[in-house]
């Protein structure tokens, strides 16, 4: 049962409504998390924790980007000296591997775009590939390498981060589903839940792919659909220390196996795992890392993909009281920490950290 007046209610307990309760507690106030869900949300399994090359544009969600990925060094030290967690958190360099002809006009094409945005980048040869990865196939005769690339484990960060937020107060309730937000004034809002109701002063609808269907509750129409993604873990053979990537897929060593993925499916809401899927993530490992390895596990989860492939960040036209910190599509783990922080910081103050027009949920 949630109390009553928990000040704070986030509605989803993924990364990011773990993020944001995390920064909500730093400030003191009182908060809440429920989701449905008694496991990691669906958007959290699909991750692989890939913190790839920054954006170097000059609009908002290059921002964001960034400062995304230059958050993670500290936050792993903070959250491992508030919990003890390691969340997984390394800075392992990335690889695009050059195979084929095709492979090395687009590789080249996009080390010229990288290193246009001030993003560090270099052409490597099949030596200096070996040099730094032996463990990709003798047929990758070239790679652009990005030694920014970071990895995270996202079930860790997760973890921590909900740990984190437990320890300064906040309270959780998992298997709990939101039925219901009105208003009670122009302060407080009146919140049922599936075990009672209660009062908030603001709600943080951070539900993934789910986040749409909340806010058409409350009138609002939120473009976001669900992408199903799967990856496959293998035991044996090469263990990469990189992340290697071709073909629109990424190999990475995880506790010395190898995690490959993610599948890119428009399958509604079905979050099964399939032998299609299975099959092709095997045959993308083959081609990267050649030497024949043992699935152990698939993993399948559901990223929200918004509208204009930006992520939906503030408070509802009609709810004030109501923000959204969903629609990060394939980049909620790199964004998630500071979209927290930036959604804590705006209920706190009564007004956006930065301009975060660009993110406004409904386009």
């Amino acid at each position: 049962m949630v109390p009553d007046d928990p000040g704070v209610l986030v509605v989803g307990a993924g990364v990011i409504g773990s993020a944001v309760a995390y920064h909500v507690a730093r400030r003191g106030r009182p908060v809440v998390v429920i989701d449905a869900d008694r496991q990691p949300s669906l958007t959290t399994r699909a991750s692989l924790g890939v913190l790839t090359h920054f954006n170097g544009g000059s609009n908002p969600l290059s921002r964001l980007y960034r400062d995304g990925l230059d958050s993670f060094a500290g936050l792993a030290v903070e959250l491992g000296n508030e919990t003890g967690i390691d969340i997984g958190w390394r800075r392992c360099g990335g690889l695009d591997l050059v195979i084929g002809d095709a492979d090395e006009s687009e590789a080249r094409a996009n080390l010229t775009y990288n290193q246009g945005r001030q993003c560090r980048a270099e052409w490597v040869d099949s030596d200096g590939l070996r040099d730094l990865e032996p463990t990709v196939v003798r047929q990758a005769r070239a790679a652009v390498f990005y030694p920014d690339d970071q990895r995270v484990d996202p079930i860790r960060l997760r973890q921590a981060l909900l740990q984190a937020a437990v320890q300064r107060g906040a309270r959780l309730y998992l298997g709990e589903e939101l039925a219901q937000v009105a208003r009670l004034d122009h302060e407080t809002l009146t919140v049922r839940t599936s075990t009672g109701a209660f009062t908030a002063q603001a709600v943080v609808f951070a539900a993934g792919a789910w986040t749409g269907l909340l806010a058409g509750r409350l009138g609002a129409r939120l473009v976001l659909r669900p992408v199903r993604g799967q990856h496959l873990r293998f035991a044996g053979g090469p263990c990469p220390q990189c992340v290697v990537r071709h073909g629109g897929f990424h190999a990475l060593g995880a506790d010395g196996d190898v995690v490959v993925g993610a599948t890119v499916e428009d399958a509604g809401y079905a979050p099964e795992a399939t032998a299609e899927a299975a099959a092709g993530l095997a045959a993308a490992r083959q081609v990267m890392l050649g030497a024949a390895a043992r699935p152990t596990a698939q993993q399948v989860g559901l990223r929200p993909k918004p509208k204009g492939a930006r992520p939906m960040i503030g408070p509802l036209r009609e709810w004030p009281q109501v923000f959204v910190a969903a629609g990060h599509y394939k980049n909620g783990v790199i964004m998630g920490p500071v979209t927290g922080e930036l959604v804590a910081a705006w209920i706190d103050s009564g007004h956006a950290p930065w301009d975060l027009s660009y993110f406004a949920p409904e386009r």
